[in-house]
């Protein structure tokens, strides 16, 4: 199928698709047991605009759900395509389940680092993607599909993270350090998981079975939350990306 064609009718503003092979060791397990057959994860995304960051807490929660599963929507309905074309493919959730490892929250495939190995950008300390275009307002989606990908030659990029350190800076919680974010430190989730029930919270996110059980009720939960802190992303010198130059 023409890509470029399906990602333009769907209003995206980045794509791109890159090989298992290409993928760093973990991404690569996380990716085949994912999807056993798997060859390729397409990963393509939407910019958040500067001015959803300058909203209420409410709105800004609001207007980023609508252009997350939106995005969700898309991987769904391309992930049924490649189907119907006998191409073995699945969306990565948006919600639930995730995975726990290394002591942190991870989604089932990865899809920032997958993103910067297919070239869309680089992780940059606060370990969000930064673009070149779109800084690190860039909300992700992706399908793991087995289908080769063609053979593709990236070419090196300036470095976008300067490492200020701004984004660690920014954080009232501490929640970036030299390992990556301890999710449970975010003053967003804290809302939700205080401190006092964490143990609790990793021990049920280290049991598979049971985190699939929930993810039905995972939309509904997110339609309640509030994203209470952005600091993370919009103390970055690149927050507005040469989008928002002059």
């Amino acid at each position: 199928m023409d890509l470029a064609t399906f990602f333009e009718d769907a209003e995206v503003d980045v794509f791109a698709r890159v090989g298992i092979d290409d993928l760093a060791d973990a991404d690569r397990a996380a990716v085949l047991q994912f999807l056993p057959a798997a060859r390729s994860v397409i990963i393509f995304g939407k910019e958040v605009p500067v001015a959803v960051y300058r909203m209420g807490q409410k709105e800004k929660t609001r207007e980023m759900l609508r252009i997350a599963e939106g995005l969700d929507e898309t991987a769904v309905r391309l992930a049924d395509r490649l189907k119907a074309d006998d191409i073995p493919a699945r969306p990565v959730p948006l919600y639930l389940p995730v995975r726990f490892a290394g002591g942190r929250v991870q989604g089932v495939v990865r899809l920032k680092s997958i993103a910067a190995a297919a070239g869309v950008g680089e992780i940059g300390r606060n370990t969000v993607l930064l673009t070149h275009r779109f800084g690190p307002r860039l909300l992700l989606a992706g399908v793991v599909t087995a289908e080769p990908a063609p053979e593709s030659r990236t070419t090196a990029a300036a470095p976008l993270c300067t490492g200020c350190g701004d984004c660690i800076r920014a954080c009232p919680e501490g929640a970036i350090g030299p390992d990556g974010v301890d999710a449970f430190r975010c003053r967003t989730v804290r809302a939700w998981v205080p401190p006092p029930v964490v143990p609790a919270v990793t021990w049920l996110l280290r049991r598979q079975a049971l985190v699939g059980s929930l993810a039905p009720l995972a939309p509904w939960i997110a339609k309640t939350a509030t994203i209470r802190c952005s600091r993370c992303v919009t103390e970055c010198p690149r927050f507005a990306g040469d989008e928002g130059k002059g």
